[in-house]
């Protein structure tokens, strides 16, 4: 009986320890080091993060070493900055109709404006402050450019509201196409150089210092969550329905362009081809005749005067091949003056469909 009491006081399993959890720390507390050492996270089916992120590694095999994965959310700034530049472009065609004193639909242009304002001014510029935020707290060497590009994101909003109140004051004729179209080129110039600036040279630098788990705390921060873009996301809000036609317009009248150009193009090959080939068969057929020539005439030279007949025929071929030449050059230049009007008849056709 005492045995059996000692089989199972030896069967009866140990005690489990009772392990405590450290709460997290918020994301904007924590420092470098402590991110460091907090290197794993909760894995949902398929190896994912709810954000988003994969757990796996981000190094495709088909892509060198060396080649990270680019993340969802710088993924998300290029393609707002694709989406601001067509916006530039249809804000500079409208600025160019004015200087020409063309009509121009000014609701479009007070949209124009009244987007950069709304959408990268408040959403766009502040997400990437935030990540900008994150790698001057990994990088301390990045911290005074860091506070340059953020400031410059407070710079442009002030310009851009203030470019917003000169196009109020243009609409009612309160001030002058010249006025708008100045400041409205100063702001353009501007966004291109800021935004080359982040895509050269920022957003390399941003992708080399924060790791895997630094985008994932990122991705899960509110404020960094993606918000509908009124005129490129899902549903174009109404206060932007004129300019999304525009846009809308502007690419079709893009596309419709392009393929007129390149038809234009294919014809003033083809055209060119031609001329070519007519060029080809005169100058074969001025030699043809031109040998026939001198071989008649040397048969000629050779029944009258066998005896000089050589240096007649010799005479007879340098003066026929220096009439050969001449004829040669003048269907050269012709052929010139052939493509040379081919050509500006393609760009004559080209410059109409601008106008």
């Amino acid at each position: 009986m005492a045995a059996n009491a000692n089989t199972a006081a030896k069967k009866k399993p140990a005690a489990k320890k009772k392990t405590t959890v450290a709460k997290k720390k918020p994301v904007a507390r924590k420092s470098p080091v402590a991110k460091a050492k907090t290197k794993t996270k909760t894995k949902t089916a398929g190896g994912k993060s709810t954000a988003g992120y994969s757990d796996k590694p981000t190094r495709d095999k088909n892509k060198p070493a060396g080649k990270v994965a680019e993340q969802p959310l710088m993924k998300a700034l290029r393609a707002e900055h694709r989406h601001i530049a067509t916006v530039m472009q249809l804000f500079a065609d409208q600025l160019k109709a004015i200087e020409e004193g063309q009509l121009v639909d000014t609701h479009v242009v007070y949209e124009i404006m009244d987007y950069m304002v709304t959408w990268p001014d408040r959403y766009h510029h502040p997400r990437e402050d935030l990540i900008y935020s994150r790698v001057a707290e990994i990088d301390s060497k990045a911290a005074d450019e860091v506070d340059t590009l953020q400031r410059d994101h407070d710079r442009t909003a002030i310009n851009g509201r203030e470019m917003l109140k000169n196009i109020e004051r243009w609409r009612e004729g309160d001030a002058t196409g010249a006025l708008v179209a100045k400041s409205g080129r100063a702001y353009i110039d501007h966004m291109y150089e800021h935004m080359n600036v982040e895509e050269k040279v920022v957003f390399p630098h941003i992708e080399s210092v924060l790791t895997l788990q630094d985008w994932r705390e990122l991705a899960e921060d509110d404020h960094l969550r993606a918000n509908s873009d009124p005129v490129f996301g899902p549903r174009v809000q109404r206060e932007f329905r004129n300019m999304a036609r525009k846009l809308r317009r502007t690419v079709r009248s893009s596309v419709e362009r392009g393929t007129m150009v390149e038809w234009i193009g294919i014809e003033a090959l083809m055209e060119s081809l031609e001329v070519c080939s007519m060029a080809l068969e005169s100058a074969r057929n001025t030699t043809s005749d031109h040998v026939r020539a001198a071989w008649d005439d040397c048969q000629q030279i050779f029944r009258e005067s066998p005896a000089t007949a050589p240096f007649l025929c010799a005479a007879n071929n340098a003066k026929l091949t220096l009439r050969l030449l001449g004829d040669v050059a003048e269907i050269s230049r012709d052929t010139f003056d052939d493509l040379t009007r081919v050509n500006q008849d393609r760009r004559d056709r080209v410059r109409l469909l601008d106008r």
